[in-house]
């Protein structure tokens, strides 16, 4: 059953990253998608009131990123569970500069949506 979950989750996770802007280039995590799956495990803290109820999902998050890489515009944009989306929120509020999206080479702002999945082991 654990292993069904992990996977279950590893697919939202795949399936949840997405990039809006018509660009020649989408924006980037630094260091690709494996980066941010490690970045996003090693940054989470499960919420206590979430864990202790046994409260599991998969947070979207939308957010633009910034001609200069910075982020903003931070929402959600599925929701699951009050705490397990400011947990989202926070991590995604903790996240270095993206490499941002280009277009005619030029660096130009566009909106991305992570899905941060909560699993209780």
């Amino acid at each position: 059953m654990k292993v069904m979950k992990k996977i279950l989750m590893s697919l939202f996770l795949m399936a949840g990253m997405s990039f809006g802007i018509m660009a020649a280039e989408t924006a980037a995590f630094p260091g690709g998608k494996d980066a941010l799956d490690k970045f996003i495990a090693k940054t989470m803290v499960y919420p206590e009131s979430s864990k202790s109820m046994g409260v599991e999902g998969v947070v979207n998050v939308q957010f633009t990123v910034n001609p200069d890489g910075t982020l903003s515009d931070i929402k959600i944009v599925r929701m699951v569970d009050p705490d397990l989306e400011k947990e989202a929120i926070r991590i995604v509020k903790k996240m270095p500069a993206w490499q941002p999206a280009e277009k005619d080479g030029t660096a130009v702002a566009s909106t991305a949506k992570v899905a941060i999945p909560f699993v209780l082991e």
